[in-house]
């Protein structure tokens, strides 16, 4: 199928730079793969890493990114049998249990080659193995349907995973409210949880997790000076450690009680070393980590849905900005800065 296309990409030529954007040419699919049209695309903190360069050396450059996004099938190969032409859906990080295909080869007008991983959704047009593609829940709108490809499904699957069979009376502690930490604070109090705090050092984000029902919050201008330290009367605790700063994870352990329960999951560099003090793990503080790589979308997904479908719609357009494409390198310095919890890029 020779698609005859060409689309501008925002490409991660140098880590620490602004991405490029640049006009490359859509390869012809494979018999495995489709071609989709975006409308939405968010940027989270895993690019932002990869932009900043914490992932360690980056031996793919130049390369494309995004792995959050819904939009329609345009093409699809002969071997796919579960999707069709006009289709909505999802792109998602999280596969299914498949193998991938061979990762589409980019090139731009000159004939240099872009890379790209077995996902890439900051352009118009993508394409895609089977394997990364679910098809958008009815009533969900495509805005909110790219949120499936990773803050809904990463915030929501540590609570089904971890938290949701505990008493609902148990006091969790979200350290870092971002989008997905608002996604767990969202699933938590739509299974029914009622002692809920949250901790961060926005206080627009703070005030978010308000308006989405969080019982108190606590703003820490600076972790380093700052002394907050929560007073447990024997209570069964967890915390979740969702941003990524190393004083803010030795926060999250070093605030539960004896029997507490602490999930890291926040983007956080590679080699990071934070001080825990083994007496507290002997008499039973558990650390559990979280990267989502075990996660079932395709098992969940209905489920995610209703829990969404609960919420006035509203309130969740209220967590993100909109951007055009063009402006992508000022949506990611305002996410870097805190202004805005997660940019949203309409194509």
């Amino acid at each position: 199928m020779n698609n005859n296309l060409i689309s501008t990409f925002a490409v991660l030529k140098q880590v620490k730079k602004p991405l490029k954007l640049i006009s490359l040419k859509i390869p012809n699919i494979k018999d495995d793969q489709v071609l989709v049209k975006i409308k939405f695309t968010y940027i989270c903190g895993s690019q932002i890493n990869e932009i900043d360069g914490k992932k360690g050396k980056d031996k793919y450059l130049p390369h494309l990114l995004g792995h959050e996004s819904s939009g329609i099938i345009v093409r699809i190969g002969r071997k796919i049998k579960k999707l069709k032409e006009n289709d909505r859906v999802i792109l998602s990080w999280i596969k299914k249990r498949k193998k991938d295909p061979k990762n589409p080869s980019y090139k731009d007008l000159k004939g240099n080659t872009i890379n790209s991983g077995p996902i890439s959704t900051f352009s118009k047009y993508t394409i895609v193995g089977e394997n990364r593609v679910y098809k958008v829940p009815k009533k969900i709108p495509l805005d909110i349907a790219a949120l499936f490809g990773c803050a809904i499904p990463t915030g929501f699957g540590i609570i089904f995973n971890h938290i949701k069979k505990l008493n609902k009376n148990t006091l969790i502690g979200i350290y870092g409210c971002g989008g997905v930490g608002l996604m767990s604070l969202i699933a938590l109090k739509t299974l029914g949880f009622n002692n809920i705090y949250t901790v961060d050092k926005n206080k627009n984000n703070l005030n978010l997790a308000k308006k989405f029902g969080c019982d108190q919050n606590y703003f820490i201008q600076n972790i380093k000076k700052e002394e907050f330290k929560l007073k447990f009367n024997k209570v069964n605790a967890v915390n979740i450690e969702m941003s990524g700063n190393k004083e803010v994870m030795a926060l999250a352990i070093d605030n539960l009680p004896k029997n507490g329960t602490c999930i890291l999951s926040g983007n956080v560099k590679k080699g990071v070393k934070i001080k825990i003090d083994p007496y507290d793990l002997i008499f039973g503080k558990k650390i559990i980590g979280f990267a989502g790589t075990n996660l079932s979308l395709e098992k969940n997904i209905s489920s995610y849905s209703k829990m969404i479908q609960k919420i006035d719609i509203k309130k969740i357009r209220s967590l993100f900005k909109i951007y055009k494409l063009t402006s992508i390198n000022q949506a990611v310095k305002d996410f870097k800065s805190g202004k805005v919890l997660r940019p949203l890029i309409k194509l």
